[in-house]
């Protein structure tokens, strides 16, 4: 087994194709060894000089179309330095996400939004050498010729500082990909190989064919981001345009510009703010009062918020939890309880979830 052998592994029908390892079921003298096997084909993972010591790393990755998205979890592990293998038969890019943080931290959906990790670009085809004692590593890895008609702009980038609001958008989306491609179908994968290698395109060598080829994931996968932020933030009633931006490591005009034709930023905000509150006004797991409710959505009084609600959805959050109550009432008692379930408020399956998350 390599980290990459799923590249060449012929998986039928484009479906994503998962593997993982992990060195803690090893002996603890016999750990590095198994890492460093594992990654053989991509580095050279060179001996600590304090001799043999435990080294415990999980590894997963999937395989969709031709492009491969690897995580990587490290438990105490020592500082790891390591290099390009000079001869190796891979010469893929890579783009590589990597955290230092709790173990809390390394859970992809707990993760504060300003917590971009450190982003780089790099060719397993030319020499790099590096050490890091990260707790957690994504990296995307493309075929060399996915865009060989601008080869020189890549081979250019490589070890090169990534524009950062490029940087930040790419940051999200890895970290999208992490959460959602365990849930994605078959059918879905070629497509989702596509929109990542022009996504990878347009944010490591930008120009305006390539943005306008990517134009549509891009924006999606920052509105995708925003509504993270939003929803991480809501309970302040402070939380605005302005923190969005900063959070976003955006721009406030560029802020501007990709709400102008939904309402504006501040309409943004408020419509997640009132989604929020009738996901849990039709949850019968929210007990809390309506009145709480709001102000756990970011909106102090009570009269502004019925207003706002009823405007949104066009009756108020009384009937929105009579509504439900009834509806619920009215079921089978093992269709209510599926009905109560927290992920039935979403819809449609994991997959079909999954996708229209990457999607936008």
């Amino acid at each position: 087994m390599s980290a990459l052998s799923s590249t060449n592994s012929g998986i039928p029908g484009g479906a994503v194709f998962v593997q993982n390892f992990s060195t803690k079921g090893l002996p603890p003298e016999d750990q590095f060894d198994a890492w460093r096997s594992l990654l053989s084909e991509t580095i050279d993972l060179l001996p600590t000089p304090d001799g043999p010591e435990p080294f415990e790393a999980e590894f997963s990755s999937w395989s969709f179309g031709d492009v491969v998205l690897t995580r990587t979890l490290y438990a105490d592990a020592p500082a790891r330095h390591w290099r390009h293998r000079p001869r190796s038969f891979m010469d893929h890019w890579c783009v590589v996400l990597a955290h230092s943080c709790s173990p809390e931290c390394n859970q992809l959906s707990l993760r504060p939004p300003e917590r971009q990790g450190n982003l780089s670009f790099r060719s397993l085809a030319m020499p790099f050498e590096g050490q890091a004692q990260d707790t957690e590593v994504l990296t995307l890895f493309l075929p060399r010729n996915f865009c060989r008609e601008e080869l020189v702009d890549f081979e250019r980038a490589h070890d090169l500082e990534i524009n950062p609001e490029l940087g930040a958008l790419l940051t999200g989306y890895m970290e999208n990909l992490a959460r959602q491609l365990p849930h994605i179908s078959a059918e879905h994968a070629q497509g989702l190989a596509t929109a990542t290698r022009s996504l990878v395109a347009a944010c490591i060598a930008p120009r305006v064919e390539r943005s306008e080829a990517a134009e549509v994931p891009l924006t999606s996968l920052l509105i995708d981001r925003a509504r993270r932020v939003v929803r991480q933030n809501m309970a302040s009633p402070e939380f605005g345009p302005e923190r969005l931006a900063r959070l976003m490591a955006m721009s406030r005009s560029k802020l501007y510009r990709l709400f102008e034709s939904t309402g504006g930023v501040a309409h943004f905000i408020n419509r997640e703010r009132l989604r929020e509150a009738h996901r849990r006004l039709a949850s019968t797991r929210d007990v809390l009062s309506i009145h709480v409710i709001g102000n756990e959505v970011g909106f102090i009084d009570h009269s502004t918020f019925s207003r706002a609600f009823r405007r949104e959805f066009g009756y108020s959050p009384t009937e929105a939890r009579e509504r439900h109550l009834t509806k619920i009432s009215s079921l089978p008692s093992d269709l209510a309880q599926q009905d109560a379930a927290p992920d039935g408020a979403l819809g449609g399956s994991g997959n079909e979830r999954a996708a229209h998350s990457l999607a936008g």
